[in-house]
């Protein structure tokens, strides 16, 4: 009697149960990032023992736009249906565990890619599904770029979008008018002015002329910043005047 009831326990104990979960990410004023700039790299990791659990892609769509952007939320609507961008995961688990959902993306635009992370227990066969665990991820997606410098002026360019790739235009639901553009140069490592990046009219596209006249090493860092919510993001062009 004894040898059986030790023998459940134990059957007990190393049992597990398959838990599925459902993780998302969803920029800052914006919608969920997705395949369509290049995907995010998921993992899941045991907090305390950093074991990887499982790891995978967040690919799809970035969601219904006048569901996330244009109606009010309510509490308990559902804000992803099932073209959204996601991962789903399967995990055996015989305990409740504190669990750490990392990731990094977006991968399609390597200068602005970022690393976040959110920690939950998840109970064994207590899934975490429909929206799932949603991670915000603030920023922009800047591409800066520059031509060689033509008397004594260099052109700078910035294509800027939201994290999820959505477009930034005049008068749109992302309205280039509400974000500062701006460019901070250097010249052989010491500051060189700042200078604003003008939207061009063309969607996304934001540019400005600046002096480069002098010989030297230039860099230039230009920014995307939204003050409303914090947004930023950051791409780096460099160039020689000699």
């Amino acid at each position: 009697m004894q040898c059986a009831v030790l023998l459940a326990l134990l059957g007990t104990s190393v049992s597990a149960e398959e838990t599925r979960i459902v993780l998302r990410v969803k920029g800052v004023d914006s919608k969920f990032i997705g395949s369509g700039v290049g995907g995010i790299r998921a993992v899941v990791e045991d907090v305390e023992t950093g074991e990887i659990l499982d790891q995978g892609w967040i690919t799809g769509g970035t969601g219904d736009t006048k569901r996330l952007m244009e109606t009010p939320l309510q509490r308990g609507q559902p804000l992803a249906d099932d073209n959204t961008a996601g991962y789903s995961g399967r995990l055996e688990l015989a305990e409740p565990r504190l669990l750490r959902f990392k990731i990094f993306g977006p991968y399609g635009q390597r200068q602005s890619l970022q690393e976040a992370s959110v920690t939950s227990w998840v109970v064994p066969g207590k899934h975490i599904t429909g929206d799932g665990i949603v991670i915000h991820l603030p920023g922009f997606i800047v591409r800066a770029r520059t031509a060689a410098p033509e008397k004594g002026q260099a052109k700078l360019e910035a294509e800027v979008t939201m994290m999820c790739g959505c477009p930034i235009s005049k008068g749109g639901l992302w309205d280039a008018d509400k974000y500062e553009v701006k460019a901070l140069l250097k010249r052989d490592g010491k500051p060189a002015g700042e200078y604003p990046l003008a939207f061009t009219g063309e969607v996304n596209h934001f540019a400005a002329q600046i002096p480069a006249a002098d010989k030297g090493d230039y860099e230039a860092v230009i920014y995307a910043y939204d003050p409303r919510t914090g947004n930023t993001g950051v791409d780096r062009v460099a160039f020689t005047v000699r």
